[in-house]
């Protein structure tokens, strides 16, 4: 109880998410040309939010469980905070995995939309192939 590993995880979890949620938030449709304005939108906000719904799963588990362990849990029964506090770690850990199932869906989605996230250019030729077109 109180802060332990899985309090250390949740924090490097919420930042990761809140990377991947900030990099597809950031992302614009004249960036991808070939992907109809409707379906990028679409992309976007169901991404924006599966990542949203991780990040703060892992933000309230890293509040809840040291707030319990510290203000809570010396108010009642050992075996009352030990239940208490193995369902944060639980609910914690079933909306993080019901967040990377989702995210793999989307990814299934904006690979077949041709949006890759990353910084990568997507639509430009490789670069020797534009040093021919100038000749």
């Amino acid at each position: 109880m109180g802060v332990d590993v899985f309090d250390i995880v949740a924090l490097i979890f919420a930042i990761l998410l809140t990377i991947r949620k900030l990099d597809a938030q950031s992302r614009r449709p004249e960036e991808f040309p070939n992907v109809p304005p409707a379906a990028f939108a679409d992309w976007q906000r169901r991404e924006v939010a599966i990542y949203r719904l991780g990040v703060w799963a892992c933000f309230l588990k890293v509040g809840l469980d040291p707030a319990f362990t510290f203000f809570v849990a010396p108010h009642v029964s050992f075996g009352l905070a030990r239940i208490v506090s193995a369902t944060i770690d639980l609910g914690w850990l079933a909306v993080l995995i019901a967040t990377f199932v989702r995210a793999r869906r989307i990814a299934k989605l904006r690979r077949s939309l041709g949006i890759l996230l990353g910084g990568m250019i997507v639509n430009q030729p490789p670069a020797r192939d534009r040093e021919d077109d100038e000749d």
